[in-house]
């Protein structure tokens, strides 16, 4: 029993002991933090079309905001793409493939779930429910439902 044992004890030791390597990394930025933006509100009903013949549908439902005057903006791949505040959702087409979507606002931490990871496939819809928390996928039911009682936006690049 003491042959195995300080063999693996030594090991342990070695492990334990050993220094700890740490790469530290650049916080990522979700878009270009210079580009202003406008949201544009849009009257009446707005139901999500499909999405064009060979692109992908992205959805995005605002929820649980600290206040209704901060905005919270939905990146994809580095680029804005949606800007909202309270009750305001939008809707976008991309090209398939993996996107990275990244949450920010002055409320979103900057943590693993202010993004998210999804590889889109030609003609289908992805419903993101963003919160003060971060960004979820949620399925295409809850998502109609997270619509309800909304109203549609677009952004626009302020010069």
């Amino acid at each position: 029993r003491v042959r195995v044992f300080v063999p693996l004890a030594l090991c342990v030791l070695m492990i334990l002991g050993a220094p700890i390597i740490v790469a530290a990394q650049e916080p990522i930025s979700c878009g270009p933090g210079e580009e202003k933006h406008e949201i544009i509100k849009h009257k009446g009903q707005h139901p999500v079309p499909a999405p064009s013949a060979g692109k992908s549908m992205i959805v995005i439902a605002l929820g649980q905001s600290i206040s209704k005057s901060y905005q919270q903006k939905l990146a994809v791949n580095g680029q804005w793409r949606a800007v909202l505040k309270e009750s305001q959702y939008s809707f976008f087409e991309v090209d398939p493939g993996i996107l990275r979507l990244c949450w920010g606002g002055r409320f979103v931490p900057k943590r693993d779930d202010a993004y998210l990871l999804i590889t889109a496939q030609s003609n289908e819809t992805y419903y993101i429910r963003g919160t003060r928390k971060g960004i979820f996928e949620v399925d295409p039911v809850a998502g109609q439902k997270l619509l309800r009682g909304k109203t549609y936006v677009t952004l626009e690049v302020r010069q």
